[in-house]
């Protein structure tokens, strides 16, 4: 297994977090736009509202990250976590570095935010993501089965 350390992102670990989080948009299709500020004041100051956490080569590469935020669910009075993010760059796949960011974010939310749950979306294509996570203990909710999700941009 590779070497890695798994730790909270900081604001020097801007130019390769920003590589990956553009790693993750193409696989995804998604549109990049999150900028340093950005990155900074969600991550890097006291009380941040995002948790980003890194996983690190013994060379000091990042080899991927996961990110997500705490949810008040006002009508129960517990906080849930959302897990927003999780890659891992193809070079270091299949090495149980996902794995590890995974277990690594819900211990730092059920620390930093009492967290009694947690939540993670996955396209219904990305079987390897569902796989994993499954493997992991998530499982659908089948309450969701009955509602939309709903957006809208601005």
């Amino acid at each position: 297994m590779l070497a890695i350390k798994i730790r909270p992102a900081r604001s020097g670990d801007w130019a390769q977090l920003e590589t990956l989080i553009a790693g993750l948009c193409r696989h995804h299709g998604d549109q990049y736009g999150l900028t340093r500020k950005q990155f900074d004041s969600l991550v890097c100051v006291p009380n941040a509202p995002v948790t980003v956490l890194v996983a690190e080569t013994a060379e000091g590469l990042l080899a991927g990250y996961v990110c997500g935020f705490a949810i008040y669910e006002f009508h129960s009075g517990t906080t849930k976590f959302r897990i927003q993010n999780l890659f891992v760059a193809e070079p270091f796949r299949r090495h149980r570095i996902g794995e590890s960011l995974l277990l690594s974010i819900q211990r730092e939310a059920r620390k930093k935010h009492n967290a009694q749950g947690f939540g993670i979306g996955v396209e219904n294509w990305n079987s390897a993501a569902l796989s994993l996570y499954k493997q992991l203990g998530f499982a659908e909710n089948e309450r969701s089965k009955n509602s939309t999700l709903l957006v809208r941009n601005i």
